[in-house]
C-alpha cells in the first residue's frame, strides 16, 4: 500500500512541476507575471476611459440641473474669484498646470529621461459658453493638455529667464553642473535636463467631461450644479475626439510594457507549465 502512495506521488503533475522549477527563474517569473497584470490592467483603463468619454452626451451648461452623469461641456476657461495659480516656468496665471523636469542619466548601456520633480495642480474655474458658465472643481480630475514650453539644456548652458526662475525657488532642482560633454562624449555624470509645462490659462477653450452635482451656492452667471468627479473626470484643452486618442495613446506604452512582461513570465515559467500538461 505504502508503494502505491510513493508510486501516485511520482506520478502527480504538481510534484513534478516543483521539482523542475529553479527557485530563482520562477520568482522572476512569478513576478513578471504581476507586473505584466498590472501594466495591461492600467492600460486598458485607459483605453476603458476613452471610449467612455466619446460616449458622453455633448451638453450645454445652461442645460444643467446638477443630476446629469456622464456629460461633456466645452467653452473658455475663466478665473473664479480671480484665483489663479503662478506657471512654474514665467509665473503666468493659469488654472490648471502640469510640470515635469528629468535628466538624462545612463541607464545600463543607454540613456533615458528621468524625473527628478515635477507635479500637478488646479484651482476651481468656470467654462463659459455664451454667458452661462458652470463651476469646476479639478482637483480629482486628469489633465490632458499640451505641452505649452520645453527646454532642454546642455551642459553649461544658462537657462532662459522663465526656466532660472524656478530653479531659483525649487530647493529639488539645482542648476549645479555635474558633467562636461566634449562632443559625443559625456564626462562625469549626465548634465542634460528637460524642462516641461501644460497649462490651462483662462480664455482658453476647454473641454470637461464628468458628473454633475447639485450646486445651491452658485452665483450669478453660474448654473446650480458643479462638474468636481466622474468616471472618467477629464479636463482637456483639445476637442473630445482629440482627447480620447491622446488617452489610446498614453495607453500604449503600459500595454506594451505589459506584453513584454508577459513574455518574460512565460519563458521563465515553461517548465513548470509544461510538467503541468
Amino acid at each position: 500500500m505504502r508503494a502505491l502512495h510513493v508510486a501516485a506521488a511520482a506520478f502527480d503533475p504538481v510534484s513534478i512541476a516543483i521539482d523542475a522549477a529553479d527557485p530563482v527563474p520562477t520568482a522572476i517569473g512569478v513576478a513578471a507575471l504581476a507586473l505584466g497584470v498590472a501594466f495591461l490592467a492600467r492600460g486598458a483603463s485607459g483605453t476603458v476611459d476613452a471610449v467612455r468619454l466619446l460616449r458622453t452626451t455633448a451638453t450645454s451648461p445652461a442645460g444643467l440641473d446638477g443630476a446629469e452623469r456622464q456629460i461633456r461641456v466645452r467653452g473658455r476657461v475663466a478665473a473664479v474669484d480671480d484665483e489663479t495659480l503662478p506657471a512654474p516656468f514665467g509665473g503666468d496665471p493659469c488654472c490648471c498646470v502640469e510640470y515635469d523636469v528629468s535628466e538624462l542619466r545612463s541607464q545600463g548601456k543607454g540613456q533615458s529621461w528621468v524625473t527628478i520633480d515635477g507635479g500637478e495642480a488646479g484651482v476651481p474655474f468656470r467654462v463659459d459658453d455664451g454667458g452661462t458658465g458652470v463651476r469646476v472643481d479639478p482637483a480629482a480630475a486628469a489633465f490632458s493638455l499640451a505641452v505649452d514650453e520645453k527646454v532642454k539644456l546642455d551642459a553649461g548652458e544658462e537657462p532662459p529667464e522663465r526656466v532660472r526662475g524656478f530653479i531659483d525657488a525649487v530647493d529639488e532642482v539645482d542648476d549645479t553642473e555635474t558633467g562636461y560633454e566634449v562632443g559625443p562624449l559625456t564626462i562625469g555624470d549626465d548634465p542634460r535636463r528637460r524642462y516641461v509645462q501644460r497649462t490651462l490659462r483662462p480664455g482658453d477653450e476647454v473641454t470637461v467631461v464628468g458628473d454633475s452635482e447639485a450646486f445651491p451656492d452658485a452665483p450669478v452667471g453660474e448654473v446650480k450644479s458643479r462638474i468636481a468627479d466622474g468616471s472618467p473626470f477629464v479636463v482637456s484643452d483639445a476637442s473630445a475626439r482629440r482627447t480620447a486618442l491622446r488617452m489610446v495613446g498614453g495607453s500604449a506604452v503600459p500595454i506594451l510594457l505589459g506584453a513584454v512582461a508577459f513574455g518574460v513570465a512565460a519563458l521563465l515559467l515553461s517548465p513548470i507549465v509544461t510538467a503541468l500538461v
